[in-house]
């Protein structure tokens, strides 16, 4: 894998460019607003005679206690942009490349216009950028797990200038999701400067089939964590009143070295697109405190609950 080149379009079926993050900010009347977000554009090959697009866009308001979130299709040819992405699904756009990005997106009462730039080299994982992902396959796939975040969120109407910290995800290849197979996520973002990403792939039956974990340091040198010392036990249950899913909530993670306790920071954060584009996971904004090394920690995540799909 080569960054830049390959944070453009590829061909394969199945691809995704995916932001998360979190943002805090104060209007001009002085009060303060906590956010989190996520926005993830996916790109399909093979589900239709044109390329399809479908863009999520999810807001967290931690002020308001509330979650919204949409879904906005799209099709037109793979974009060609050597070295960089510049898509979009309706109105809601992302762009960017070299560890730098501008979306913009919006809901009925929320619209996010955001720029980021990293403080840290692109994260690899696995064989320099090449995974195994259980039953799905293996896929390209690399991180910006610190990248600093300024924008503006307007606010039911409100313009709220925002700061705050985000990471991206981008993977790529041609995944077999007729396996039923699903996952449970943790980026992790500690205060002491250390990042990890946490990967846990769930077979039909909902057994983890497949671990896999990097650690990116302050430096941001990564380490492929030993999936033997890595592990996940959810700690509580949320079930879904609109879909009837039932999601862990709340995890306690071992990693080498600590162990960290993830906590939703609002529990109903899931994405019900069962209607739309037929899928529904939950995604949300968590707190993170534990131990590493001896020393107490906290930081900021988030994770991504993508249910098996039963047969």
């Amino acid at each position: 894998m080569r960054i830049p080149r390959d944070e453009a379009p590829h061909q394969d079926p199945d691809e995704w460019w995916y932001y998360v993050g979190h943002l805090s900010g104060v209007d001009a009347d002085g009060h303060p607003h906590c956010y989190g977000f996520e926005q993830v554009v996916f790109q399909f090959l093979d589900q239709a005679p044109e390329p399809v697009y479908v863009g999520h866009f999810a807001i967290t308001d931690l002020t308001r206690g509330t979650f919204q979130y949409e879904a906005t299709p799209d099709s037109y040819p793979v974009p060609d942009t050597p070295a960089e992405f510049a898509l979009h699904t309706g109105d809601w756009t992302m762009a960017g490349g070299s560890g730098k990005a501008k979306l913009h997106a919006a809901l009925p009462e929320y619209e996010l216009d955001l720029q980021l730039q990293t403080t840290k080299p692109a994260a690899l994982h696995g064989d320099h950028g090449t995974i195994p992902y259980g039953p799905l396959g293996t896929s390209k796939y690399y991180s910006w797990t610190s990248l600093n975040a300024t924008g503006t969120i307007i606010d039911h109407g409100v313009p709220v200038k925002v700061t705050g910290l985000s990471w991206s995800d981008h993977q790529w290849g041609a995944f077999d999701f007729s396996t039923g197979a699903g996952w449970d996520w943790f980026s992790i973002q500690l205060t002491n400067g250390k990042q990890y990403m946490l990967y846990f792939v769930r077979d039909r039956s909902g057994a983890i089939v497949e671990t896999l974990g990097t650690l990116v340091d302050r430096s941001g040198r990564t380490t492929n964590l030993n999936p033997s010392r890595v592990s996940e036990t959810a700690t509580g249950s949320w079930t879904s009143p609109t879909t009837g899913i039932t999601y862990g909530s709340g995890w306690k993670v071992n990693v080498p070295g600590g162990r960290l306790t993830i906590t939703p920071n609002l529990v109903d954060q899931e994405l019900d697109l069962l209607s739309t584009v037929g899928v529904a996971y939950w995604e949300g904004s968590v707190s993170v405190s534990g131990e590493i090394g001896g020393s107490p920690v906290t930081g900021v995540g988030y994770t991504e609950i993508n249910p098996p799909q039963p047969s």
